[in-house]
């Protein structure tokens, strides 16, 4: 009997392991399936366009008009300095360089970009230059890497009172430094409802990955002072657009920004430990994140950031419309975003959010209001996301999120509810979202059920990691003072899911 026993136990014991084993492999597959992300890595530089990668209809004229250079000032034109236009096979950079040069030397004025287009390598501009771009003129990157010795076309550090102005462009040639997508644009909606991890995973079989000759951003400013950016054109970058540095009272005003929309890492306006900044009237298309607040050691800033101002824009992004993050290591507070639209409705899969708020590194993320939103084809129309991926090593549970109000938000082609998540550490304070009429994408229900969604505390924070979740309207945990009012949604025939889904919320009000 007890031999017969001991048998038995092991048996059972064997089993229990067996079905150990199963599940540790079962959950190791699920994890890893939502969590790797396709991507291309090799190839040559595929250069071709497709239908879909830019955006066909800008209102340009509404941006940008012609003008003549500032009167009564110093003024050079490049073409007295040697430029040859249209010639894609002469780098005028010595030229274009040379002109810059002597207008600051002569202590200000203004630089003249006109008759046609000028292919050049790297430049840096300096205080008190203007460089003014004719309309349909145009400075063009030079497809050769070695030419982009300072990792982007124009750069400034240092610098005070420059211009961009004059209704004509920089061209980054961003396709031609880019490897080919494993897909060409999705020029129609698909045939049936998919997952967001899958809409994730069909966007990036779209994406030019970056080819090994890549040199960098568009316009790199450094610690300037008093900028003005009116009237003027960013094109085709190849990476960041217009990367504002650690500079102060910057004025963006009446700018294009026209990007192939499947080039990787494209941010449209990257304001980087950045204040008094006012962005207003831009048209923004692009790949990557549109217009995006960053404080961090590791872009070289971290001080304090505040007094930033983005109104009256249009974005129409493959992944973030307006987003605070992710490198969020240094303090980001008093930020006011108003009367904008965010879309993507020409190619699908739509963007990965309208707005995202993010604290994911230690950052205090403070007093930030939104409000008088269009959104159309925005997966997830919030995202609040507070964790402790700690990049820089410094702020272990340091960050927060306190004194966020949303409000005057309509939102169609919804797919998930919004999101604000803290964890166990770290709670997410005091938000207010008000008046929101979001409104689901046609189609069928995508049904998703999880008894447990991951918290992604030490990584990357992005919407559509988290999946469909089981809430059509509003998916909220670890949040202390979460008011909603007047919060209205409508979701697709038949859900399954709740209206609202809530773990650890401390004084959830509706009003």
């Amino acid at each position: 009997m007890r031999k017969t026993l001991g048998k038995t136990a092991k048996r059972l014991i064997a089993a229990a392991v067996c079905i150990l084993f199963a599940a540790g492999g079962a959950a190791g597959w699920y994890f890893g399936v939502y969590t790797k992300d396709f991507k291309v890595t090799s190839g040559d530089v595929f250069s071709e366009v497709y239908e879909g990668d830019f955006y066909a209809d800008i209102p340009y004229d509404d941006y940008l008009s012609d003008g003549e250079p500032p009167a009564g000032v110093y003024t050079v034109d490049i073409r007295d300095c040697g430029a040859v236009p249209d010639r894609a096979d002469v780098n005028n950079r010595d030229a274009v360089q040379t002109a810059i040069d002597e207008v600051y030397t002569h202590g200000g004025g203004t630089v003249v970009v006109r008759g046609g287009s000028f292919t050049t390598g790297s430049l840096t501009l300096k205080s008190g230059v203007t460089l003014f771009i004719e309309r349909d003129s145009a400075l063009v990157a030079s497809q050769n890497g070695a030419d982009m010795d300072k990792g982007c076309l124009l750069y400034a550090e240092h610098a005070r009172d420059i211009v961009l102005t004059g209704g004509g462009k920089l061209c980054g040639e961003g396709n031609c430094y880019s490897l080919a997508p494993a897909e060409m644009p999705q020029t129609e909606p698909f045939p049936e409802t998919l997952g967001v991890w899958e809409l994730r995973q069909e966007y990036r079989r779209r994406v030019r990955f970056a080819h090994e000759s890549k040199y960098g951003n568009l316009v790199r400013l450094i610690e300037c002072e008093g900028v003005r950016i009116e009237n003027f054109m960013l094109e085709n970058s190849a990476a960041w657009t217009l990367e504002l540095n650690g500079c102060t009272g910057v004025q963006v005003r009446d700018l294009v920004i026209d990007n192939n929309r499947h080039v990787a890492n494209t941010d449209g306006i990257d304001v980087a430990g950045s204040s008094n900044v006012v962005i207003e009237h831009c048209f923004i298309s692009t790949g990557d994140d549109g217009i995006v607040l960053k404080n961090s050691e590791g872009l070289g800033t971290g001080d304090e950031m505040r007094d930033i101002t983005v109104r009256d824009c249009r974005v129409t992004s493959c992944t973030n419309a307006f987003k605070i993050g992710t490198e969020t290591s240094a303090d980001i507070s008093d930020v006011l975003v108003e009367n904008c639209a965010f879309f993507l409705n020409d190619i699908y899969p739509g963007g990965v959010s309208g707005i995202s708020i993010e604290s994911a590194d230690g950052a205090k993320v403070q007093n930030v209001t939104i409000r008088n939103i269009e959104m159309d084809g925005e997966t997830c129309p919030l995202f609040i996301s507070l964790n402790n991926r700690n990049r820089d090593g410094e702020k272990d549970n340091a960050g927060a999120i306190d004194g966020v109000t949303v409000e005057n938000i309509r939102a169609t082609g919804v797919e998930i509810p919004v999101i604000v998540t803290g964890t166990k550490k770290l709670t997410v304070q005091n938000v207010t979202l008000r008046n929101f009429t979001l409104e689901y994408a046609p189609g069928a229900d995508y049904y998703d059920y999880r008894p447990f969604v991951p918290a992604y505390e030490d990584t990357y924070p992005e919407c559509n990691r988290m999946r469909n979740l089981n809430a059509y309207g509003l998916f909220a945990r670890y949040a202390e003072n979460l008011t909603l009012e007047n919060f209205t949604v409508t979701p697709r025939e038949g859900t399954r899911r709740e209206e609202l889904l809530m773990k650890e919320v401390e004084n959830f009000v509706r009003v």
